[in-house]
């Protein structure tokens, strides 16, 4: 089967070979409803039994003769790909697409299947609880605590000190396939701070101090699994300023079904 390649589907109760060949992920806010324009509610779907035709315009049922997964709503991946979104909290579910029993010359409709709620922290990856932490971490800075962010950094990575932390991780993660991974982490965290910053009536420059503090915790989390030693150097801007990442306190979002 595809997959991620870090999923515990044991401890999440889910029997793999229960699944069906062709699935894949998708995000919604975590009451199950899609985000944006997308208005569906999953949760419900899947509570219910109940599919989702998929539209390709409002009221006009879409036809193809192969899965149209390039048509599954807004925040949807094949099983192998990962799935994204800026917004914080989600909630993570496996779904299949489904044809329905109308075939025309030009196709048949299709559905989406809920299969199941899977724990949200599978879409950051391997440490994607620790992950999850520290975006909620970072939704919860004081300005006074982005200020220290933005001299630990200083203090960790001297102007002086020419430390490669960065461009390794670049390379460890792109020739382990961690690249979508490193820079979904980066950009979430880079969201945000911004959003941190803009709701104390503050904006932070591209390569601040604070940003590349927080961007190289994000970096260190993607690839901590396979150099544990290069995300050490990476995350010690983040321990001068805030402590130990591992420490701070997993949110519920990520881990509940």
């Amino acid at each position: 089967m595809a997959g991620l390649g870090w999923e515990d589907w044991t401890a999440a109760g889910v029997r793999t070979d229960h699944l069906p060949n062709e699935w894949g992920w998708k995000i919604t806010r975590p009451s199950g409803r899609g985000f944006a324009d997308d208005t569906v509610d999953y949760a419900s779907a899947f509570r219910n039994h109940r599919d989702i035709p998929i539209e390709e315009a409002p009221g006009t049922l879409l036809r193809r003769r192969k899965q149209p997964w390039h048509r599954a709503a807004p925040h949807a991946s094949g099983s192998s790909y990962l799935p994204f979104v800026t917004d914080i909290p989600f909630a993570l579910w496996v779904f299949s697409l489904t044809p329905n029993d109308d075939e025309e010359r030009s196709g048949r409709t299709w559905s989406q299947r809920m299969l199941l709620k899977a724990p949200a922290w599978w879409a950051l990856g391997p440490q994607g609880q620790t992950a999850a932490a520290l975006l909620e971490r970072t939704a919860r800075l004081t300005w006074d605590e982005i200020l220290i962010l933005r001299r630990a950094y200083d203090k960790a990575w001297p102007a002086d000190h020419n430390d490669p932390a960065w461009y390794e991780a670049q390379e460890v993660a792109a020739t382990s396939d961690r690249t979508p991974l490193r820079n979904a982490l980066i950009k979430h965290t880079e969201t945000a701070l911004a959003r941190t910053a803009q709701k104390h009536g503050k904006r932070f420059r591209d390569f601040s101090e604070e940003q590349k503090s927080l961007c190289f915790a994000a970096s260190a989390l993607a690839i901590e699994d396979l150099s544990p030693s290069l995300a050490h150097r990476l995350l010690e801007p983040l321990r001068l300023a805030l402590g130990d990442v591992h420490t701070y306190t997993v949110p519920s979002w990520s881990v509940t079904l």
